[in-house]
């Protein structure tokens, strides 16, 4: 009995000198950034996870994306400056149409993600994306804006816009389209477009394809470094909210 005893104490000793395990994370928020037309002519999507304030860290998060999108970062973020943020290596499982990228917290209760989706629809002068996101968890509230590039007119998202239009230094648009419940299951349709200020029809510039052709090549290998810099612009927009 004694040497049970022993047995157990010296167990307990050791468990309380080993790091604290990530429990799996409350999601109070997810807010969705879509920006139809990104710095390499991609789709790019930033979703971000709040986590309750009651949580504790280190904490275990997933956050959930359009399946099929391509991860570019994903970490947790600790202050203004992207540079402050800290990369962690993501885990991916795929349920139904959405991809879910787990990994842990250890300094702040904010999670992000950062993807490109492909590259827009263009139509003559107007540009358009969307996509549909899916709540695969507990219910939460689902915040939604539009980035519109420089120069954009004519600016159509659904659901539509709602508040004031907000522009930083560089000449993009943030357009804020509200916040809705989602239960598990429910989904969220996001569409955007607008057309492209000076742009030309491409009826009337026959070798638009071949130079458009061209330039997707030459960028595609820098589409992860230069998100990462057009991403800076963008939450110092979204933070003026």
């Amino acid at each position: 009995m004694v040497r049970t005893g022993r047995l157990l104490a010296a167990v307990l000793s050791l468990v309380m000198l080993l790091p604290a395990s990530a429990m799996a994370g409350q999601v109070r928020e997810y807010q969705l950034q879509f920006s139809p037309v990104g710095a390499t002519g991609q789709s790019l999507l930033i979703v971000t996870a709040v986590l309750d304030p009651a949580e504790s860290l280190p904490a275990s998060v997933t956050v959930p994306v359009p399946a099929g999108a391509t991860l570019l970062w994903s970490g947790e973020l600790l202050g203004s400056a992207p540079e402050d943020d800290v990369f962690r290596e993501a885990t991916r499982e795929t349920v139904g149409g959405m991809d879910l990228y787990t990994f842990t917290l250890e300094q702040s209760g904010l999670a992000q993600v950062e993807l490109a989706l492909g590259a827009p629809t263009i139509s003559g002068s107007r540009v358009s994306g969307g996509f549909t996101w899916t709540n695969p968890g507990e219910e939460a509230l689902v915040n939604v804006s539009v980035v519109a590039e420089p120069g954009a007119t004519d600016v159509k998202t659904t659901p539509p816009t709602s508040g004031a239009v907000q522009e930083n230094e560089i000449g993009e648009t943030l357009h804020s389209l509200g916040g809705q419940r989602l239960a598990l299951g429910g989904t969220l349709t996001i569409e955007a477009s607008w057309k492209r200020g000076g742009a030309t029809d491409a009826a009337e510039s026959p070798l638009l394809p071949l130079l458009i052709g061209g330039l997707i090549i030459a960028v595609v290998a820098l589409v992860v470094v230069v998100a990462r810099e057009r991403t800076r612009a963008r939450r110092i927009a979204a933070s003026a909210d």
